[in-house]
């Protein structure tokens, strides 16, 4: 008791404005803290770096196809310019359809392009399909499933000296947490865009084939990497 009322006495009387700003910025550092760490020491890894199938059954690949298509139709419509990029646009320039042990179809759209539309129209016409639509701020990134088939159509925008950067607040405020952050030339995804078949439909691709991949895999986008444990792709 006589320890309380000397803090009472003596104690500075901190307004409680003061008190709460702190907090709030405490629980924010903690919590940056705590994403920082995770990526980078325990999911710090690339895609092709996780266990994963050798190859997928082939009714699951033709899903993943078949919403690809129905993603790029829906795009279409709305006149938001996309092509396939990452994995999907590897097995697209090598063999014309997914690679056999990716999971999803990866899409790249610039910022300007996916707000156009706006979200209510965007939202409105993929629920027309039946699909939800589901929008990841932290990594700037829209997800499209339907069952065991996923669409990702990654957001990026451009920069006043023609640089692209992946979007979301992650990539925007910590960028310098990232060993090669995203960026290539706004030109390779410049209208018009290039098309190619992709399991036996036209799909859009950037330009100069595999230009964007030297950009997205630095170290090592002349190969098809496979998961662990997998042969090498021939």
């Amino acid at each position: 008791m006589r320890m309380l009322e000397f803090l009472r006495r003596f104690a500075p009387r901190v307004p409680w404005s003061i008190v709460f700003s702190l907090f709030i910025a405490f629980i924010i550092s903690f919590y940056m803290m705590f994403t920082i760490m995770n990526d980078r020491f325990m999911h710090h890894q690339n895609w092709y770096d996780f266990p994963a199938p050798c190859s997928r059954p082939k009714d699951m690949l033709d899903a993943m196809a078949k919403l690809a298509f129905t993603a790029s139709d829906v795009l279409t419509q709305l006149n938001v310019s996309h092509a396939l990029c990452y994995g999907t646009l590897w097995g697209a320039l090598r063999n014309g359809e997914i690679l056999p042990w990716d999971n999803n179809v990866d899409v790249c759209v610039m910022r300007e392009q996916i707000q156009r539309p706006g979200w209510h129209n965007l939202h409105k016409a993929f629920q027309s399909r039946n699909l939800p639509i589901v929008y990841d701020y932290r990594h700037g990134e829209y997800s499209i499933v339907d069952g065991s088939a996923e669409v990702v159509i990654n957001v990026f925008y451009s920069t006043v000296w023609e640089e692209v950067l992946h979007d979301g607040w992650e990539h925007r405020f910590l960028w310098f947490f990232q060993d090669q952050p995203v960026s290539f030339p706004r030109r390779l995804l410049a209208l018009p865009l290039p098309k190619i078949k992709f399991h036996g439909k036209d799909m859009p691709i950037p330009h100069d084939d595999l230009e964007m991949l030297k950009y997205l895999y630095r170290d090592n986008w002349w190969l098809v990497k496979t998961p662990p444990g997998c042969p090498p792709s021939q």
